[in-house]
Order: structure tokens, then sequence, then C-alpha cells
């Protein structure tokens, strides 16, 4: 290697070890002291163009910790060093200034507005809303909550919502006066609505709009699922389908489950155990004469694992089952006992033969 090569190899593994310290213990002052001790040391032309790339080493270690070291959790490896975990398996908000942000579910951060308001405050696995009358128009947020993982967020109106595995939700920030409250989600969602009889509060789930007052519910709606589904817990619950001619819409009454049915383009109501629709806030699974394919979509939620099923028959066999702290291993060693599969798991892989 050339001797100006090497002078600059060495530069560059000086800084990105100070910077692989620091994410350790952070300490965002001392890294920009020492970094820029290091570029100014040499003031050549070669080392003025190295300078600029350790700026750049320097800004990619100062965002890391900008993005709060409480999203870093200590993961061992077999030799012991420590990595960060993978930021892409957060819960990302993505806020009305466009910032796209992780949530640690051990930490807090405050959501302000784009002149820097304090909206909203969170605190663990909870984002709480203010209801502050400072907006004069609608500014949405968008929770994002990935596989393996559930979230809760309070409303400025008050309105909770639990948030299950894979779903995202976008919402204003705040709701204005005079106008119905209405929010857009995709997943599965339990929803404890506050009361508010001058603003309906609509919840938009592909072509199905669902309008209340105030109410408990729980609606699931993911894209791989046949259906759409609404459980009514407590209250009143109107479904309507916005975009058929004849405006089809149903009325539910507490235990009943109205469902939409993208192929047929129907709805129809049944009468429902609602413990069994709810039972996922407790990180519970419970499968009433369930086809395996739903059973496995929903294991997949659960436990962050891709299910490759190379078994047709399998897919449509119905089963009854109820999971709580058992491992996903555990839960496969449950269907192979009733049913013959061999099954293999790699990684976050699962592939049943």
């Amino acid at each position: 290697m050339e001797p100006k090569n090497q002078k600059k190899f060495q530069k560059y593994i000086q800084s990105h070890y100070k910077i692989t310290i620091s994410l350790n213990k952070p300490d965002v002052e001392k890294i920009k002291k020492n970094l820029l001790s290091e570029i100014k040391k040499d003031k050549t032309r070669l080392m003025k163009q190295t300078a600029r790339k350790l700026m750049a080493y320097a800004s990619v270690g100062i965002l890391l910790l900008g993005l709060g070291y409480n999203i870093l959790k200590d993961h061992l490896d077999r030799s012991g060093h420590q990595e960060p975990l993978n930021i892409g398996q957060s819960v990302i908000i993505e806020t009305s200034n466009g910032d796209v942000q992780p949530l640690s579910e051990e930490g807090s951060k405050i959501i302000r507005s784009k002149d820097g308001k304090v909206l909203g405050k969170q605190n663990g696995a909870q984002l709480v809303y203010l209801h502050t009358h400072n907006l004069k128009s609608l500014s949405y947020n968008t929770i994002r909550v990935p596989y393996g993982k559930r979230f809760n967020v309070v409303l400025s109106d008050g309105t909770r919502v639990y948030l299950n595995s894979g779903t995202s939700l976008k919402y204003p920030v705040e709701f204005l006066k005079g106008q119905d409250r209405q929010v857009f989600l995709s997943g599965e969602a339990y929803f404890d609505v506050a009361e508010d009889s001058a603003r309906p509060f609509k919840v938009h789930a592909d072509e199905i709009e669902l309008v209340v007052l105030g109410t408990m519910f729980n609606i699931s709606y993911y894209p791989e699922n046949p259906e759409i589904q609404t459980v009514l817990v407590e209250g009143s619950v109107e479904i309507k389908n916005r975009k058929m001619i004849d405006y089809q819409s149903i009325k539910l009454k507490p235990g009943k489950m109205g469902k939409w049915n993208k192929k047929t383009q129907k709805m129809s109501i049944e009468s429902v155990d609602t413990y069994i629709h709810t039972a996922w806030m407790q990180d519970k699974l419970i499968f009433r004469f369930a086809t395996f394919k739903s059973i496995r979509h929903a294991l997949e939620r659960k436990y962050n694992v891709t299910i490759k099923n190379l078994n047709g028959d399998l897919d449509q066999q119905r089963f009854d089952a109820s999971f709580d702290i058992e491992s996903i291993d555990e839960v496969l060693q449950s269907f192979s006992r009733s049913y013959d599969m061999d099954y293999k798991i790699v990684n976050n892989e699962i592939i049943i033969e």
C-alpha cells in the first residue's frame, strides 16, 4: 500500500474506532471534540480531503446517537461483541414535519409540531397526544408497528387505540372543532373511543368505514386476510362500504362481528365470543375452527418469523388452539402432535414439509 493511502487508512480506522466506542457509552459532545481534533491535525490538501471523509463518518455516528441511544440494546453474539438491534424492527413514527423516528418500548420521546410546540409524549409502549387547541388545520402522524411488537396511542380527544403487530395507523395529531374525527388503519387495533356526540369517530380500512360516537371495538384488516372483521365489545357501530353503488351498511350490537368479504364484496353478521378476538392485547392467541393458513399468518406477526408451508393440504385444515407464553417451537410441536407434519427452523424462517 502506498504511504499516502496507508496514512488515510489509519485515519479512517482511528475515527471508526472512536465512533464505535462512543456508541456503547454515548457522549455526543466528546465525539464532536475528538473527531474535530483529528480533522485539524493535518492541513495539507490531501488531509483536507481525508477530513471531509472523517466528517462524514462523524455525521453518521452523531446521527445514530441523535436517534436516541435508547433504541440501541445490548446484543451479544458468540464472540461477545455488542451490536445494536436492527432499527428496522422498531416501532416507527412518521411525524407531520416529515421526520421518521424509531420509538423504543423502554424509552421516552417528545413529539413536536413543525414550529417546535409539544404535541405529545411517549413513555414506553404508549404515546399520548395533548389537546392543545394550537392547530388550525389537520396535520397527520403515522405509527407503524412491526411484527413481534405492540404499541398504544392515546389520541388528542382521549380515544385509546391498542395496535397489534404488523399494524399502521394514520391519525391527526389533534382533532379540529366541528370536524369528524377520522383515522386510517391497516392491520389490527382495539379502539376505546371517547364519546363526542358532535363529532363522530370514523375508522377507514380499505373500502370499509366504521362510524361510532363512543364505543369499544376490535377491527382486523390485514392485506393477506380475505375479510375485514369488526367485533363490537360495547356501544354501537355502523359499518359502511364507501365504494359500492348501493352504499351497503350494517349496524352491530355488542357480541356481534361484522365481516366484509373482499372477494364477494358482501357483508355479514355473526355472534362471537369477543374475548377470542381481543385476547391478543394480553399477548394471547386463541383460534376456534381456524384454518392453518390464517393461523400461520398470526404466528408470523406475533413471533416475527416467516413460515413457508410446502404442504398445501395443511393450510386448509382447521384447528382449535390457544397459546400464551409458548415459544414458536413449542407452538409448532403442538400442531405436529395432531397433524403429521415435519418442520425446521433456520434463523427466523420456518419451513414446513
